[in-house]
């Protein structure tokens, strides 16, 4: 009797338990960067974002911290993510900060100047100097509601620009592949959040 392979692959498939992908994404921002990564709608990946009101060196040395309290507590990150602003910090402690991070084994999704520029490429491919307090009033013309910083918004922020999220993307590769030599306090203005984007896209 000829045996039914389609049920025994079948058979196989179901008795094999999918391992999803995990994320620590430890923020400078208390409210807008965690709220807005934890709006994905992940199906095959758990993401742990937190927002420590910490910039630059601090928030790379409060990352690696978090990320050795979770080990002990037997809990593991497939990718280590932080997430922090240039604005008008040393330049010295903003590059430091993003070799102190990728010496530890993090990826780094930075902004030159805020994370708000990651908002604003959803609509223009903005170049050069722009001042991050220009950039509230700049949404709220764009999205046609005022722009804030309140616990929420940023979830309703990845809502809104997820249909522009791919210009978005490509707008910031764009301008980082120009504007990228060696030294990113210099680079203003740029960001890197669209490849933690593009990660987290992978498992929807």
């Amino acid at each position: 009797m000829k045996k039914d392979h389609r049920k025994s692959n079948l058979s196989r498939r179901m008795g094999v338990r999918v391992i999803k992908q995990s994320f620590l994404i430890v923020c400078e921002g208390e409210n807008t960067e965690p709220d807005y990564f934890k709006a994905f709608r992940m199906t095959a990946a758990t993401i742990k974002a937190v927002g420590q009101g910490m910039n630059t060196v601090s928030l790379v040395n409060k990352a690696i911290s978090i990320r050795e309290a979770e080990k002990a507590k037997k809990h593991s990150y497939d990718q280590c993510w932080v997430v922090f602003d240039k604005d008008d910090y040393p330049d010295n402690d903003f590059n430091q900060a993003i070799l102190l991070a990728k010496s530890n084994g993090f990826r780094v999704a930075y902004s030159n100047q805020a994370f708000e520029y990651w908002f604003l490429l959803h609509f223009n491919r903005y170049m050069g100097a722009i001042h991050r307090n220009q950039y509230p009033n700049m949404l709220s013309k764009l999205i046609e509601m005022p722009y804030s910083k309140i616990q929420g918004f940023g979830a309703l922020m990845y809502r809104f620009l997820l249909c522009r999220q791919r210009q978005a993307i490509d707008n910031a590769e764009t301008i980082l592949a120009e504007v990228s030599h060696g030294n990113p306090a210099q680079e203003e203005s740029s960001t890197t959040v669209q490849k933690l984007v593009v990660e987290l896209n992978k498992y929807l």
